[in-house]
């Protein structure tokens, strides 16, 4: 053979190489795309499964936080309702104090005096009675 048929024949062999050596690398880069494209679906849809769950529990908080401001709603109404109350109540007891009571107070002791009274008179007529017979 002569050197020249040699040399074509060693840079067909290495062109072949290279070829095969290209061919491999680019499978193994385009494994690795492939791998890579599975990764990154899964870490999207994970992402999505992560929002959606975020806005399910954002709802749920907010759901909560409205029965929370409900709740506060309805204290203030009923404590503001006890203060209405406290109110007539405290009116009706200066009414019982100042009105009622003295009233009862005087009447009581017109009874008493009243039944004092009969009571003297009573024991007067059964003396009475008592010495004419």
């Amino acid at each position: 053979m002569s050197g020249q048929a040699l040399l074509f024949a060693a840079l067909s062999i290495a062109a072949i190489a290279l070829a095969v050596v290209l061919a491999m690398t680019l499978w193994r880069l385009r494994r690795t795309i492939d791998h890579l494209d599975r990764r990154v679906d899964e870490a999207i849809r994970q992402f999505e499964m992560t929002a959606e769950d975020l806005r399910k529990t954002n709802a749920v908080v907010r759901d909560i936080l409205l029965h929370a401001e409900r709740g506060a709603a309805n204290v203030a109404h009923v404590t503001e309702g006890v203060r209405e109350f406290r109110k007539t109540l405290n009116a009706a007891t200066a009414v019982l104090q100042y009105t009622v009571v003295p009233v009862l107070g005087n009447v009581a002791g017109g009874l008493a005096g009243v039944k004092a009274a009969v009571s003297h008179v009573v024991n007067r007529f059964v003396r009475r009675e008592g010495s004419h017979e």
